[in-house]
C-alpha cells in the first residue's frame, strides 16, 4: 500500500515537473515554438485538410446513411476470411486506404456507436485500418518532395500491401469466440440522406479541427527542439510527426526512411487515431507494435519496388544508398527502440491497472 502511494506521488510530481518544464521551454524558445506552430498550421491548410476532410465526411456518410451495412451484407464472408471482421467494415477499410490516417478510425467508431459491429471487430480493425492517403503520399511526398509521381505510387502501393499483411495478422492476434450471427445479424436503422449528410459534414469538421490541433502542437514542439538542439536527429521527427518527418528526410536520407515514417505514422497520428476511435478499447501496446511492423513492411516493399521498377535519376539517387542501409541504420534503430520502450511501459501499466 505504501509503495503504491509513493509511486502515485512520484507520478504526480513527475507530471507537474513535466508541465512546468513545458511552460519554461515555451518561454525560453518562444521563437522556435512560434515558427513550428506556423509551419504546422500552413501544412494543415495546404495539405491535410484538403486531403482528409472530404474522405472523413464521406466515411461518416457511408455509415450514417446505411450504405456500409448494405455493402457489408455482401462482403461479410470475404472480410471474415481475410481480416476476421464484419463486412460492414469493408467500405471503412477501403476509405481508410484512400482517405488518410484518422479516416478509418472515425468510421470504426461510428459503426461501433451505431451498434453495427462488435467491440472485437472494432479492436481488430483499429490495428490495421491505418493508412496515409494518396493525396499525401503520391501528390505531396512523391510529386512535391521527390519530384516523382512514380515514387509516390510505389510508396502508397507498399503501404496498402502492409495494411493487408497487418490486417491478416490482426485476425490471428485477437482471438476468441465470435459474438455475431452471420445469417440473422440485426442491422440498426439508417438516417435520412439529408440528415446523414449534415451530420457527416459537422462530424468531419470537428475531426479536421482535432487533427489540425494535434499537428500544430507537435509542430510547435518540433520547433522548440530545432531551436534548442542542433541538429535534431532524424529519428525524432519519425517518432513524433509524419509530415515533419517526410519534409526533413526528402533528399537527405534514403526513400525507405520516408516510407518507414509514412507506415509508422508518428505519435501525433497515433493520438489522432485514439481520439477518433472515441471509446473503442484499443490495446495501445499492441497498436504501437503494429505501427512498427507496418513501418518496416512499407519500407521493405518500397525498397523492392524502387529496386525493380524504373525511376528517374534524381529520385533514384536518394534511394541509392537505401535498402540494406535502412535496416541497419542507427536512426531507425533508435526510433524503434524508443517506441518499443513506450509500448512496454504502457503494457505494464495496463496490466497493473
Amino acid at each position: 500500500m505504501f509503495i503504491n502511494a509513493s509511486a502515485h506521488k512520484a507520478a504526480t510530481a513527475a507530471k507537474a515537473a513535466a508541465m512546468f518544464s513545458g511552460c519554461a521551454l515555451l518561454i525560453i524558445f518562444s521563437n522556435g515554438s512560434r515558427l513550428g506552430a506556423s509551419r504546422g498550421i500552413e501544412l494543415c491548410l495546404s495539405v491535410l485538410v484538403p486531403s482528409l476532410f472530404p474522405f472523413m465526411a464521406l466515411t461518416t456518410l457511408f455509415v450514417k446513411s446505411g450504405l456500409c451495412l448494405t455493402v457489408g451484407r455482401r462482403l461479410n464472408r470475404i472480410t471474415r476470411l481475410l481480416f476476421g471482421v464484419s463486412g460492414a467494415l469493408a467500405p471503412v477499410i477501403l476509405l481508410s486506404l484512400i482517405g488518410g490516417y484518422p479516416v478509418g478510425a472515425g468510421g470504426i467508431a461510428s459503426l461501433r456507436e451505431q451498434g453495427a459491429i462488435t467491440e472485437k471487430d472494432a479492436q481488430r480493425a483499429s490495428l490495421f485500418a491505418v493508412c496515409a492517403g494518396p493525396g499525401f503520399v503520391i501528390s505531396y511526398t512523391g510529386a512535391a518532395l521527390y519530384s516523382s509521381t512514380e515514387t509516390g505510387i510505389i510508396i502508397f502501393a507498399s503501404q496498402v500491401a502492409s495494411v493487408l499483411v497487418t490486417g491478416f495478422t490482426a485476425r490471428c492476434c485477437i482471438r476468441g469466440k465470435e459474438d455475431y450471427n452471420s445469417e440473422n445479424e440485426i442491422y440498426p436503422p439508417s438516417l435520412p440522406f439529408g440528415q446523414a449528410l449534415a451530420e457527416s459534414v459537422c462530424s468531419a469538421a470537428k475531426g479536421a479541427l482535432v487533427i489540425c490541433a494535434f499537428v500544430t502542437a507537435f509542430s510547435s514542439a518540433t520547433g522548440i527542439l530545432e531551436q534548442a538542439v542542433s541538429p535534431v536527429p532524424d529519428g525524432v521527427y519519425i517518432l513524433l510527426e509524419v509530415c515533419s518527418a517526410v519534409n526533413r528526410l526528402a533528399h537527405r536520407a534514403p526513400i525507405t526512411y520516408a516510407a518507414f515514417a509514412i507506415g509508422f505514422g508518428g505519435l501525433c497520428t497515433h493520438l489522432q487515431i485514439f481520439t477518433a476511435l472515441n471509446g473503442v478499447k484499443v490495446q495501445k501496446g499492441l497498436f504501437f507494435l503494429f505501427r512498427i511492423m507496418q513501418g518496416f513492411l512499407t519500407a521493405g516493399f518500397t525498397y523492392l519496388g524502387l529496386k525493380n521498377l524504373p525511376q528517374s535519376a534524381e529520385v533514384f539517387s536518394t534511394s541509392k544508398a537505401g535498402g540494406a542501409a535502412f535496416f541497419g541504420g542507427s536512426v531507425i534503430s533508435g526510433a524503434v527502440l524508443l517506441t518499443v520502450a513506450v509500448c512496454f511501459l504502457i503494457s505494464v501499466n495496463q496490466r497493473r491497472g
